[in-house]
């Protein structure tokens, strides 16, 4: 019998878990990867998502990469930006930021 693959979703992100769970998607483990994500100079928003996506899949990979258990799972990573044109808002943490951002969009 073949061992089906483990669904590690690579956040913390109440909402992703809700959008697979939504499609009748249980993931077997939530593991957030803890990455920098500081958008580098120039850099547009997609390819922001994309480095971001990938950082925390290559995280997560490389942990379960030591686990004989886990070594085959299948590891699902996403992020969001929030952007308006090519510029990339931040993630508000005070009021004052999150009405300047909202102002913008």
């Amino acid at each position: 019998m073949t061992k089906v693959p483990a669904l590690i979703l690579a956040s913390a992100s109440p909402r992703r878990l809700g959008l697979l769970q939504q499609i009748g998607l249980e993931p077997d483990h939530l593991m957030p990867a803890d990455i920098d994500e500081t958008p580098n100079k120039l850099e547009t928003p997609r390819a922001l998502a994309l480095r971001l996506a990938r950082g925390k899949a290559e995280v997560v990979r490389a942990i379960v990469g030591q686990s004989e258990d886990l070594a085959d799972s299948v590891i699902l990573a996403a992020d969001t930006v929030v952007a308006v044109g090519r510029r990339c808002l931040p993630k508000a943490e005070m009021t004052d930021q999150a009405l300047a951002c909202l102002s913008l969009l």
